[in-house]
């Protein structure tokens, strides 16, 4: 049933495969993914999970990479957003890549960290000043700074429950906006509502693959060779770059120019990217 679903994915757990020790040793995370450990090389415990993480940071540090010439319009906020995921990605190549608790906080906190910046960007999005000002920075400040002490200092089953407890309390709220977002755009602002439906899709549709790969391990394993294009890899990893990266790009092309009345475009698919309307600049 989905409450089993939801209770199972809420608990610490092994993938049930013999693990091999490879040069990190043991894993001592809250969890160990459905990948078999270190079957491609004894130097990285979950090889693709670990690669694939790299499209997480691409995810963040691309916007900036191609809008070099919109650096002028970057706000703190959105800098802080995009190296946020970066930072991220990175995080989960040394959790995937060794096992060990003290890489999973480098994956887990920066995650707690980024979705309070990008529940800012949202909060904040309709006004050219600060609607909530210095309270709304400092509360969500005190948030992350709790949230990383309940993640960090505990292990086990407490561990697991804060981390996904206290991370879905912002997200959630982060998706409703988005949606109620993407529900207010105009009729007329297409490319904008065709970039955010699709990155809103393809987050929620990451969400039912990671607790499909979470849940299920055990008959995913019976496909051949499941470990080499597994759905935490290729499917959570690989979705939610896309869909982060399509969201944040959304948002941040209408706060140019529909809050700042900056000249820019949206334009291109692969990848989508913002440029400067010179006929109005």
């Amino acid at each position: 049933s989905f409450q089993r679903v939801i209770c199972v994915a809420m608990s610490p757990q092994s993938n049930g495969i013999p693990s091999l020790d490879g040069w990190w040793g043991p894993p001592t995370a809250t969890i160990d993914w459905c990948e078999e450990n270190y079957v491609v090389t004894p130097y990285i415990a979950e090889f693709f999970n670990s690669l694939s993480s790299l499209l997480i940071s691409a995810a963040g540090l691309l916007p900036l990479f191609l809008h070099r010439s919109l650096w002028h319009l970057l706000e703190t906020r959105f800098l802080l957003a995009f190296l946020s995921v970066s930072v991220v990605g990175f995080g989960s190549v040394a959790f995937h890549g060794t096992l060990q608790f003290r890489h999973q906080m480098w994956d887990e906190v920066p995650m707690l960290w980024t979705v309070v910046v990008i529940l800012y960007c949202l909060l904040e999005q309709h006004t050219r000043e600060p609607r909530f000002g210095l309270p709304l920075s400092l509360g969500f400040a005190a948030y992350a700074l709790f949230a990383t002490w309940a993640t960090s200092q505990q292990d086990g089953s407490a561990q697991w429950f804060s981390f996904h407890t206290l991370f879905a309390a912002c997200e959630l709220p982060a998706l409703f906006l988005v949606w109620r977002f993407f529900a207010g755009l105009d009729a007329s602002e297409v490319a904008l509502r065709t970039l955010m439906k699709r990155g809103f899709f393809a987050y929620l549709f990451a969400i039912v693959v990671w607790l499909t790969d979470l849940n299920f391990c055990g008959q995913l394993q019976l496909l051949p060779a499941y470990s080499y294009w597994n759905l935490h890899a290729f499917g959570w990893h690989v979705l939610t770059s896309c869909g982060l990266y399509a969201m944040m790009l959304g948002i941040w092309y209408h706060r140019l120019k529909c809050v700042l009345e900056a000249p820019v475009r949206l334009v291109g698919l692969f990848p989508p990217r913002l440029v400067l309307d010179e006929k109005k600049a």
